[in-house]
């Protein structure tokens, strides 16, 4: 039985302090996402996760409606050898409904497998929008190991989503702001989590610093029409985040795949080789940053530590970090869906 789009839009904002405000917005979304979940085939499941089934999505104002400003997220898990229906059709019908959709599709087999934050968002909390339901599964416990491989995502977004230089150039869009607080709001959760957080909004199980912090970055979010905040915060939450992180493992580790389940698998490897290289910046970067405080000097390290790092002698051109990680972006997301569903 299919659960009516009023339950399933108070589950989508109940985090939110304003929920009672946001009803009629949040029970349209809910349509929407029961509309998507009628294309699947009865024999497959369809599942929402990331902020929408946190209850704690962003909406904007415009023109005196509530805009959803989340990604939505979707988990077609199929119960055959192959997807009843090519996932193109489910995102060109997501994509009718809402302006960002990230889909990612999974056997049966491989959606009882996954573990990580990806399995906590898609079991723990995941959202059905069909009839089926949730398939069944154990439920899944997270470590430093999974934050981490969070922090380390989130940087390698910072190099391809061009942050730094358009930084450089006095990027001033709003657009340019929200991607900065996002990143900023993803650099503090997995710092979090470290303590027993995993949504944003979880306040009381946060250092103080930590939540005064993810406060600030959701009050902004949610007015970005407010003076943005300082860009260079990024390298403060990184550095705070990485001497956090060293601790809890006793020492810094240089990814987030070896000692652990998935250092035997070929996409645990694709995923530590660029693991090692965003974390030869973050070092670099992270030390100078206190120390500058201006981005064109960070600017600077940042050219001389990747010269180091990719072994550039002068002779031939080399991608810069941005175009590194940009090229390798959909490598990289690929490879950490994998290799959670080739670990044994």
């Amino acid at each position: 039985m299919i659960t009516p789009a009023p339950t399933v839009g108070h589950s989508i904002v109940r985090r939110l302090d304003n929920a009672a405000d946001l009803e009629d917005a949040a029970t349209a979304i809910a349509d929407n996402l029961l509309s998507i979940g009628r294309r699947v085939p009865p024999s497959d499941w369809l599942i929402v996760g990331g902020s929408l089934a946190r209850g704690e999505p962003t909406f904007v104002r415009n023109e005196g409606k509530r805009v959803l400003l989340s990604d939505v997220d979707f988990l077609y898990v199929h119960s055959g050898q192959d997807p009843s229906i090519p996932a193109e059709k489910l995102i060109e019908t997501a994509e009718q409904y809402f302006s960002v959709v990230d889909l990612m599709v999974l056997p049966l087999s491989g959606y009882r497998s996954i573990r990580t934050s990806l399995g906590y968002d898609f079991k723990n909390l995941g959202l059905p929008v069909t009839e089926r339901g949730i398939p069944d599964h154990f439920r899944v416990e997270l470590d430093a190991r999974d934050a981490y491989e969070i922090l380390l995502y989130y940087t390698q977004a910072y190099f391809w989503c061009g942050l730094h230089d358009s930084w450089l150039a006095g990027a001033d869009t709003i657009q340019y702001h929200l991607v900065t607080n996002r990143l900023c709001m993803k650099i503090l959760r997995a710092t979090a989590m470290l303590d027993g957080a995993y949504a944003h909004h979880d306040f009381d199980r946060m250092a103080p610093h930590l939540a005064e912090r993810m406060q600030a970055e959701l009050r902004w979010r949610s007015d970005p029409d407010l003076p943005p905040m300082s860009v260079g915060r990024f390298w403060t939450y990184l550095a705070d985040a990485l001497a956090r992180f060293d601790i809890e493992f006793g020492q810094p580790r240089a990814d987030a795949v070896n000692h652990s389940r998935y250092a035997t698998t070929s996409s645990g490897r694709i995923v530590a080789r660029h693991h090692h290289a965003v974390h030869h910046l973050a070092r670099a970067m992270t030390t100078a940053w206190p120390i500058t405080g201006d981005p064109r000097a960070l600017a600077t390290v940042k050219h001389r530590v990747w010269a180091q790092y990719t072994g550039w002698d002068g002779t031939r051109a080399q991608p810069s970090p941005e175009e590194y990680f940009r090229r390798y972006k959909q490598e990289i997301h690929d490879h950490l869906l994998a290799m959670k569903v080739q670990a044994v």
